[in-house]
């Protein structure tokens, strides 16, 4: 069963079906059971729903394993409030030579820069998880807002980063959970 969907109601569609599937841990089918939504409370805004719970049922005389599994949004990363089109924000915004206050603020309109460097320090966590993707030959022209960093950790992940950009385009964040089925964080 694939863990992101590009809307609730692809999540839902799926849920609706869940009597054919395997659970991941256990491989038993006929005990996966919709479990409730998962919701998220953005800057200022009331709580939305990013993705589903499922669990496979060991109650009322069933046999499953008991464990939980979730089903997101494409666009939403989890255990991050901000949306993952923030994070491909801030690391545009570097590339194109603002520094990591300035960008957090403007991509995600909080002053206080802590969790950029979170965000930053966990992109360098999955760099090697992004380079190893098979991707494209470089274009040409591939530096077209790429300026020279203080600090050559953050050089060595711009390039990744573009190499990224190169492959998925600019929706990075659920291109890249959409089609690898992997979270970008």
């Amino acid at each position: 069963m694939q863990r992101y969907y590009p809307n609730l109601q692809a999540i839902h569609q799926q849920t609706m079906q869940l009597e054919y599937a395997q659970c991941k841990h256990c491989q038993q089918t006929q005990h996966l059971v919709s479990h409730g939504f998962i919701r998220k409370k953005r800057l200022g805004a009331e709580p939305q729903a990013v993705g589903k719970r499922v669990y496979c049922s060991n109650r009322h005389h069933r046999t499953g394993c008991g464990r939980t599994m979730q089903l997101y949004l494409d666009s939403t990363i989890r255990y991050l409030h901000h949306a993952g089109c923030c994070v491909v924000a801030l690391v545009l915004l570097l590339m194109a030579g603002m520094t990591v206050q300035h960008a957090y603020h403007q991509a995600t309109g909080v002053s206080m820069p802590r969790n950029a460097y979170r965000w930053l320090h966990r992109l360098h966590m999955q760099a090697s998880v992004y380079r190893s993707l098979p991707h494209r030959p470089p274009l040409q022209d591939a530096n077209p807002f790429m300026t020279t960093h203080r600090s050559a950790r953050l050089g060595s992940l711009m390039s990744t980063f573009q190499t990224l950009l190169q492959r998925f385009g600019q929706h990075l964040c659920t291109a890249y959970q959409s089609q690898l089925q992997r979270s970008f964080l």
